[in-house]
């Protein structure tokens, strides 16, 4: 597996931005595509004929970010979403659907690293793990049935992006510590990362275990270290080594665009990605099905007060076809 990867992406950079196929007539929605990652990778992806949705907590950084973008594209659109906050995710999820019949991948790039531990969601989860795992978790469970119905209609594999990070997941999810106490307090912003990685992974693995044969390619992406605000939570000596040892931008989006638009990155689903073309080893802690498959239980629990089904939206721009698909769909997910 690693040998087909590193034939087409190498640290010598065999593969890059300008092998990235054409992508007319495919839908790609990025969180947190305002800046770092997501923003680069939105512009790449609309050079190439994409039809890209990004999402932003303010509306005028997401006016900025999408005037910006114009000028590559007018296929590029803003979704006002606050991961920390399920009603904001649930909101956004809806606006999509009502103008959207299709989505070929959903990237889940926003995150946040080592915030101060007083920070919790709007439901009182920690932030980082809320936003990296609860929300994007949130978010694909009511994007499934547009993403399945995607994939029936073209009969195309679609693709869901996870981040990872360069830092060794945790152990295991202490879920004491999900929520704000004593037990979370005693940790630090670090542990609680590193917690949110593992989370991630298991995250994408499970996601790639359930609904890989109907045609979702679930792929955990790990960048590498990447000079973006990611660390803007970081300072003194930690954030100059951060910024001494990453990469620009434009390196860092080499995974994921391969990983969103390669047609050979459809064979790798439930696998890791590493920057710089490695396909890593996945950790024991993660391939265990008992650790992914209680996280997702543990998810789907949290969710109980929240709507998890989208209704088709009635729009005259939709097809009734690709409604009846979206439909089905909706009523065979599975989500406790």
């Amino acid at each position: 597996m690693a040998s087909l990867w590193n034939q087409y992406f190498s640290p010598r950079g065999e593969w890059s931005v300008d092998d990235v196929p054409d992508q007319s007539g495919k839908v790609f929605l990025i969180t947190g595509g305002t800046s770092g990652l997501g923003f680069a990778t939105a512009k790449v992806l609309l050079a190439r004929n994409a039809r890209v949705y990004i999402t932003s907590r303010g509306h005028e950084k997401g006016r900025q970010a999408v005037n910006e973008l114009r000028r590559i594209s007018e296929a590029i659109y803003v979704l006002q979403m606050d991961l920390s906050d399920l009603y904001s995710v649930q909101k956004a999820a809806y606006e999509f659907v009502s103008k959207e019949q299709y989505l070929h991948c959903l990237i889940n790039n926003a995150g946040v690293m080592a915030p101060p531990i007083a920070l919790l969601t709007r439901q009182q989860y920690d932030l980082q793990f809320g936003v990296n795992v609860i929300g994007h978790f949130y978010l694909t469970q009511l994007l499934l049935p547009v993403l399945l119905g995607t994939a029936k209609v073209t009969a195309q594999k679609v693709r869901v992006l996870n981040y990872t990070s360069s830092a060794p997941p945790a152990p295991r999810i202490d879920y004491t510590t999900l929520m704000d106490g004593p037990v979370r307090r005693r940790y630090t912003p670090a542990q609680l990362y590193r917690q949110s990685k593992l989370g991630c992974l298991l995250l994408a693995q499970e996601l790639a275990e359930q609904y890989g044969e109907q045609g979702i390619v679930s792929i955990a992406i790990n960048p590498g270290n990447v000079r973006t605000n990611l660390n803007r939570y970081s300072g003194g000596v930690f954030g100059s080594l951060w910024d001494m040892f990453s990469t620009h931008v434009s390196k860092g989006i080499l995974t994921p665009l391969f990983a969103a638009t390669h047609p050979k990155a459809e064979s790798l689903n439930g696998k890791i990605l590493h920057a710089f073309g490695r396909v890593d080893t996945i950790p024991d802690t993660v391939t265990e099905r008992c650790a992914q498959e209680t996280l997702w239980d543990w998810l789907e629990a949290q969710m109980e007060c929240f709507d998890r089904t989208i209704s088709p939206p009635h729009s005259a721009g939709l097809r009734a076809d690709s409604l009846d698909v979206v439909t089905m769909y909706s009523s065979q997910v599975k989500l406790i």
